[in-house]
């Protein structure tokens, strides 16, 4: 049984998104879902009373994010996509561009639909 890993990108730069996407398809993430997210720290600068006085390093960063999840049987997935996207000028190691994670899964059912050319 091979082993199985589950990506997760928090993306925080949605200018990004077409490179990311260009990227997962070339490691072999081709079923990747990207959801439309919010920080907590947004969540609590506008909408709870009593964070609204705090400063959360709010200024300049964008209220929403975009969360990227698909999965890879490469446990360096992470490492290729890095090299990848320096040809894109982006940085994860750049303050406020996002994060990518890697998180080994127990067991997954089900298979990705075909691609077709």
């Amino acid at each position: 049984m091979e082993n199985n890993y589950l990506l997760i990108i928090v993306l925080n730069k949605e200018e990004y998104e077409d490179d990311i996407s260009s990227a997962l398809i070339e490691v072999g993430i081709t079923d990747a879902t990207i959801i439309d997210s919010e920080g907590l720290r947004q969540v609590l600068a506008k909408g709870i009373p009593i964070f609204a006085g705090f400063k959360f390093g709010l200024e300049g960063s964008r209220p929403y994010n975009k969360v990227i999840l698909g999965i890879t049987d490469d446990p360096n997935v992470i490492e290729e996509l890095a090299v990848i996207l320096q040809d894109s000028d982006i940085d994860f190691n750049e303050p406020g561009a996002g994060r990518m994670m890697t998180i080994k899964l127990e067991s997954v059912i089900g298979n990705p639909p075909e691609i077709y050319e």
